[in-house]
């Protein structure tokens, strides 16, 4: 069944991400008080490791790459992580070393890695 609508999931998935394209490089997310703000950051007075994505999202999409990394230095990193993810998603019959890079990038250590690296970044950006 999912198979069948896999192209009308796509085609939403890429007028959303359009959408909020234009939204963020249009609108800035420090200066309109309509954008989410963080309920950690609300709750607890922390920056979680997600705060400042919506402004550095905002300064990627006017070419400030310095700025952006000054908002949420995961980002940067993550933008092409996150592509080459969804891009392995949508190869139909993965050969075998398309697999090997997979399991590497996306198996169960890279995802332990990845939530140790995020941790990490959480206590290193409230210590500042």
């Amino acid at each position: 069944m999912l198979r069948k609508y896999r192209w009308v999931f796509l085609g939403a998935s890429v007028v959303m991400l359009g959408a909020a394209t234009y939204i963020y490089y249009t609108f800035d997310p420090a200066a309109h008080s309509w954008f989410p703000q963080c309920p950690f950051k609300a709750l607890t007075g922390l920056d979680c490791p997600g705060c400042g994505s919506q402004r550095a999202a905002h300064a990627i999409l006017h070419g400030d790459f310095v700025g952006a990394f000054h908002y949420n230095a995961l980002l940067l990193p993550f933008i092409p992580y996150l592509t080459v993810g969804f891009g392995y998603r949508l190869v139909k019959d993965p050969d075998e070393r398309l697999m090997k890079w997979q399991k590497i990038l996306f198996g169960e250590y890279a995802i332990k890695i990845l939530i140790a690296i995020i941790f990490v970044y959480f206590i290193l950006r409230n210590m500042v």
